[in-house]
């Protein structure tokens, strides 16, 4: 091994007996099943040791280390089957777009926020008619001069009822404008007119919410990029939230090991995962030289998230009564059902299958439009 590979096995190493020492037992439990307030407090615990915005700007709160050494991290917590930075969006998908596209005050008031989950924050993509056509969003933010006036509604916005902050895609243009005319807003979710409604899921939680805002005042400096240039923000999340569930790999891996299920459809699963593995660290270390995650991005999304519905599926099917049970008993798992329900929305959030492998095939492949 060179130097640098004998000093991130040594990192890998710290790591995994900081994980084995540190898991509170109500976390060991429950996983991301724990109350927020559980999580918040244990993502404070890991970000104080220095494994949560490991290779994110030292200036703004992070640790400023190599984006590898985050993916290690990452690794070990999957593997050892123990939740990281599970409360909001805030570390997963709207900090890497602030560093990205924010203002030095955005990046100053919000980033070190995020990390110690002192915030916590939702995104506002998707509407009752727009949910995969993204360009196609109707919620507007009328310039009013010193502030922005916004209406609308959002759905399936993920732990908007926990949130302190919303990520919002707002449309200041005409909606013929399409993609030119959006423009992405920093939303402060105790403002005057926001009302959220959550929504029953099947696994029984209501992690989701509808979002409704009714002459909302934005203040100007709240705009993240330039105003009609908010697609390009809204891809930027997108593609670190796609690398983000690309990350349940480790999970796949970890559930195959642990549950011994042997047929040749998991097998065929297992040899994607390593080919997936490396593909993720290349992307990682081009992040690290500046690069801006693109639509490859998409391929760590596609397969991870049908790999793990797969998993799950077959985990099923062998644990027979085991399986079934949500509550947590003697002699029964029950994260396997409630990651066989999860499951199901992972291949839709951040983008379905369908639609990446028409990304992939026209904008990676060059195909024609079907």
């Amino acid at each position: 091994m060179s130097k640098n590979e004998d000093e991130l096995e040594e990192y890998r190493i710290k790591v995994r007996e900081w994980i084995r020492n540190n898991v509170p037992e109500e976390i060991r439990a429950k996983g991301d099943m724990a109350p927020p307030d559980v999580l918040r407090e244990w993502q404070r615990r890991i970000y104080e040791a220095g494994y949560l915005g490991v290779s994110w700007p030292k200036e703004y709160g992070g640790w400023g280390e190599n984006p590898i050494k985050e993916i290690i991290v990452r690794e070990e917590f999957a593997k050892a089957g123990v939740p990281y930075a599970t409360v909001g969006l805030g570390v997963s998908v709207v900090g890497p777009a602030i560093i990205l596209n924010g203002t030095e005050e955005q990046k100053k008031k919000h980033i070190r926020r995020i990390l110690t989950a002192e915030d916590v924050w939702c995104q506002g993509f998707s509407e009752p008619q727009a949910g995969s056509d993204l360009a196609g969003i109707k919620t507007k933010a009328e310039d009013k001069g010193e502030y922005f006036l916004v209406n609308g509604q959002k759905i399936w916005s993920s732990y908007a009822h926990l949130a302190n902050y919303c990520l919002l895609l707002t449309r200041t243009g005409d909606v013929s404008e399409r993609h030119k005319g959006l423009t992405m807003l920093i939303v402060d979710m105790k403002s005057e007119g926001i009302r959220v409604s959550p929504i029953k899921q099947i696994t029984g939680r209501s992690e989701f919410n509808t979002v409704y805002f009714n002459n909302v005042k934005v203040p100007k400096e709240n705009v993240v990029g330039k105003i009609g240039e908010g697609w390009k923000v809204a891809m930027s999340t997108l593609n670190y939230e796609r690398l983000n569930i690309g990350t349940i790999l480790f999970t796949v891996e970890r559930l195959i090991r642990e549950l011994s299920i042997n047929n040749d459809q998991l097998f065929n699963t297992a040899e994607e995962i390593v080919a997936l593995k490396s593909f993720y660290k290349r992307i990682l270390e081009r992040l690290k030289k500046g690069y801006i995650a693109g639509p490859e991005a998409a391929v760590i999304k596609l397969v991870a998230s049908e790999a793990i519905q797969r998993v799950y599926e077959n985990a099923m099917a062998n644990m027979g009564i085991e399986g079934l049970v949500m509550e947590r008993e003697p002699g029964f798992r029950p994260e396997i059902a409630y990651g066989f329900l999860a499951s199901r929305s992972i291949t839709i959030a951040g983008g379905t299958s369908e639609i990446l492998r028409n990304l992939l095939g026209e904008v990676v492949l060059g195909l024609p439009k079907g």
